[in-house]
C-alpha cells in the first residue's frame, strides 16, 4: 500500500472505508475539501468495491495490500463479527502508522465525521503540548475533567508516544469485547499512557449532535461533529436533517 503521497510536513490524515461505509467516506471527503486546505486526505479502501467505486467518483484513495472480503453495501451491525473485523483491520493500520517513522504526526478520522474547520491546523497545534489525543465519547460531561470512555473514531499523535496501544497482543482478552474502543481503552488504562480528551464543546461527539447544531454558539465552536451514536442509515438520515450531506443521493 503505498501512502506517501499524502503525507505532508510529516502529517499523515487519513480514514478507513470499506463497500458499507463509502458513501459516507465520500460525504466525508466533500467536507475534508470544503474545510481543509492543502492536507491531503488519505482514503484507504478495505475492500476492492469500495476501491472500485469511490475511485469512479474522483475520490483519491488506496487500496491495502490484502483486501478483505466483500461484507456487502449495508452499513456492518454495531457488534457484529463483520465489524469487528474492520475493527481489528483499524487497530492494524493505526500500529503501522505509529511504526512507520516518516510519519511523525498522524490524525485518524471516522468517516462519519463532518469537519467544518481546519481540523490540521488545531490538532498540530494540540499535539505540541499533548502528544497523545482522543476525542471524548462520553454521553455527559465528564467528571474531574477526566474521560473514561475515549473514541477512537477521532485519535491524534506525535510518533513515538502511541505506547503500543493498537497492538493486540492479548487474543483471549480480544475476544471478550472485539471492538477497537473498548481495546485502547483497556490497554490506555493497563500501561498507564499519558494521554488527554479533546475539548468536547470543539469536538463534539453523536450525543451532542442535536444540542451543537441548535444552537448557534456551540455550531461556530465545532470544528467537527461526529455522528456516531447512530446506526445503519440513521447516520445519513440524521446529516440530511441538519444539512451535513453533501451528496446529491
Amino acid at each position: 500500500m503505498r501512502y506517501e503521497q499524502y503525507i505532508k510536513d510529516g502529517l499523515l490524515t487519513w480514514t478507513l472505508t470499506s463497500n458499507g461505509y463509502k458513501y459516507l467516506t465520500w460525504n466525508f471527503v466533500e467536507h475534508w475539501r470544503r474545510s481543509v486546505k492543502g492536507q491531503p486526505i488519505c482514503v484507504v479502501c478495505a475492500d476492492k468495491p469500495s476501491y472500485s467505486f469511490l475511485t469512479r467518483e474522483g475520490v483519491p484513495c488506496v487500496l491495502i495490500d490484502e483486501a478483505i472480503k466483500d461484507f456487502g453495501p449495508e452499513i456492518c451491525p454495531f457488534g457484529s463479527r463483520t465489524f469487528s473485523v474492520l475493527n481489528r483491520l483499524k487497530l492494524r493500520l493505526l500500529n503501522h502508522f505509529a511504526r512507520d517513522e516518516a510519519v511523525q504526526r498522524c490524525l485518524y478520522i471516522d468517516g462519519d465525521i463532518c469537519v467544518y474547520k481546519d481540523i490540521c491546523a488545531d490538532i498540530k497545534v494540540r499535539l505540541e503540548e499533548t502528544p497523545l489525543l482522543f476525542q471524548c465519547d462520553e454521553k455527559e460531561d465528564c467528571l474531574g475533567g477526566g474521560c473514561s470512555n475515549l473514541c477512537t473514531g477521532l485519535v491524534a499523535w506525535r510518533h513515538g508516544f502511541d505506547g503500543g496501544i493498537f497492538v493486540v497482543d492479548d487474543e483471549a482478552k480480544w475476544a471478550e469485547k472485539p471492538e477497537d474502543q473498548v481495546w485502547v481503552n483497556w490497554k490506555l488504562k493497563k500501561l498507564g499512557i499519558s494521554c488527554a480528551p479533546l475539548p468536547r464543546e470543539i469536538y463534539p461527539n453523536g450525543a451532542r449532535v442535536t444540542k451543537t447544531k441548535t444552537s448557534p454558539e456551540l455550531a461556530e465552536k465545532a470544528i467537527c461533529l461526529h455522528y456516531n451514536y447512530r446506526v445503519g442509515e440513521s447516520k445519513k438520515a440524521d446529516m440530511k436533517r441538519f444539512g451535513d450531506w453533501l451528496l446529491p443521493y
